[in-house]
């Protein structure tokens, strides 16, 4: 399988992944993905997408709360 970003080549992993959706950080650990070698692009298959999306629809996972470091830049790009 080829990156639909930039074309190299996708290799499987097993990890953790951050999802973001309806504005609410997720965290899908132990899950099997393909990764880009070049750009990192992950890409789920429809089956692990479906189990997550059935997860979170009914609710099926801990919320815990982590500390997460923020920074504010003081620079701002002129246009």
């Amino acid at each position: 399988m080829n990156c639909a970003a930039c074309n190299s080549h996708m290799v499987h992993k097993q990890g953790e992944i951050e999802l973001r959706i309806g504005g609410k950080l997720f965290l899908e650990k132990n899950v099997s993905y393909q990764q880009c070698e070049e750009c990192g692009e992950r890409v789920l298959t429809p089956d692990v997408s479906q189990e997550i999306f059935n997860k979170i629809t009914k609710k099926d996972y801990k919320e815990k709360q982590i500390i997460v470091p923020v920074i504010e830049s003081n620079t701002a790009s002129a246009v």
